[in-house]
């Protein structure tokens, strides 16, 4: 980038601050007999009030040894004086065996393989060398089948926040599970985010999802045809894959009229950007002019467009019509699509991108290369309930150790106080 490493201009620092009240105190004395450092003279055995001055303080921040802590429950038992039967108290709902571990252990073991994407058998060595608590791989898929279990309670509250809000961003990304190829699909708003692994791509696995059926409000995507069976809601394309499809055109096939519609959506972008800053909270509304401006220049590029990519001749003795090239394919596009391609200069509150479930898809690329494939249809679904819900805490600012806490301790009642 042709900058210097380190903290930028304008970068907030995260200096080590010195605290008020330190845990631990250590006194540094002078040894008895010891000399002045710059005269030699003798220092006093016991300090005066005279010879007193505030001490140097240092301070060194370190974490505590860390240790399991086994708590012994005792249900009290009394014999009954009439029939000496032996009556027990009951234990607490959640203790169930004579040795298990607790919610705390199974939340950071989940906090570890699912977010952080630790692969079980680093994850057990984790588990031994931290907490001198070794941990099989088998243990941990059931701390993980049984955390997707209880995140799926949560899940369908997310959905329906989705399903109720305004703009949905949905996405699919390739994975495999079993050895086999599959669709990882996502439905995310700035609040919460939602994950289904399918066998397929299209419509059915949209379906199966269930988030977009009935939806009402604007749906962002990347121009996949599946979504366009949807026809309650509107649909506005991600300008960031077009733009990468723009800048091929116009390097590596010479296209003239895709760097000026580049620039175009860039400056409508720039425009559409200032307006919103010029007026925080109240609705933004581009000029008549401005706006007529930008649409004329953009049919005057799709026309020069097309001047240069004619339809295919046909070919003599071949039947049917001839390939459209990809230039041909993205013209027509922006000519039937104006709508679903300049709505977020159209509309104040139309995203530019796709960018928002992009991101939320990117981390299984992370975990396959870190972690490799799925091997259980059970683990997949525990993999994507338990995402969801840390996805979800991420946006909304919560703790992702603590949210998963409480998700294993009162799973339906997340994300509920709003």
């Amino acid at each position: 980038s042709g900058r210097k490493p380190g903290g930028q201009p304008g970068h907030k620092g995260s200096t080590l601050e010195m605290v008020d009240n330190p845990d631990h105190t250590i006194e540094c004395k002078i040894e008895s007999g010891s000399r002045c450092e710059i005269c030699g003279e003798l220092l006093p055995e016991n300090s005066s009030c005279a010879s007193k001055c505030e001490p140097e303080v240092r301070q060194v921040f370190e974490l505590p040894a860390i240790r399991l802590e086994v708590t012994e429950i005792r249900a009290e038992r009394i014999v009954c004086p009439a029939c000496d039967s032996v009556n027990v108290a009951p234990f607490p709902e959640s203790v169930n065996a004579r040795a298990q571990y607790g919610p705390n252990l199974k939340a950071t073991a989940i906090y570890l393989a699912n977010y952080q994407l630790i692969p079980y058998e680093r994850l057990g060595e984790l588990f031994r060398d931290l907490f001198h608590c070794p941990l099989s791989q088998g243990t941990l898929a059931n701390f993980i089948k049984a955390g997707g279990r209880q995140a799926a309670t949560t899940v369908g509250f997310i959905e329906g926040k989705i399903k109720e809000s305004n703009t949905v961003h949905s996405d699919e990304t390739g994975c495999r599970v079993q050895g086999a190829r599959q669709w990882l699909h996502v439905a995310s708003t700035l609040e919460y985010t939602s994950y289904m692994i399918h066998p397929k791509r299209g419509f059915e696995a949209l379906q199966d999802f269930g988030i977009l059926e009935g939806f009402t409000g604007d749906l962002i995507h990347d121009y996949y045809s599946s979504y366009y069976k949807y026809l309650r809601c509107r649909h506005f394309q991600c300008i960031a894959h077009i733009l990468r499809e723009l800048t091929y055109l116009h390097e590596e096939m010479n296209q003239s009229w895709a760097r000026e519609m580049k620039d175009l959506l860039l400056d409508a972008k720039m425009l559409r950007d200032r307006e919103n800053q010029r007026m925080p909270g109240q609705r933004k509304v581009i000029g008549r002019q401005t706006r007529d401006r930008i649409q004329e220049r953009y049919a005057d590029i799709v026309l020069e467009g097309f001047s240069k990519n004619p339809e295919p001749e046909p070919v003599p003795g071949k039947r049917g019509k001839q390939a459209r090239g990809k230039a041909l394919n993205l013209l027509i596009r922006f000519e039937n699509c104006y709508e679903e391609i300049m709505g977020f200069f159209e509309y104040d509150d139309v995203p530019f991108d796709n960018n928002l479930a992009e991101r939320d898809l990117r981390m299984m690329k992370t975990r396959e290369k870190i972690s490799g494939t799925f091997r259980s249809i059970e683990h997949t679904k525990a993999f994507c309930d338990i995402r969801s819900v840390i996805s979800t805490l991420k946006k909304q600012g919560q703790s992702v150790m603590g949210g998963i806490a409480e998700m294993l301790r009162n799973p339906g009642q997340m994300f509920q106080t709003d």
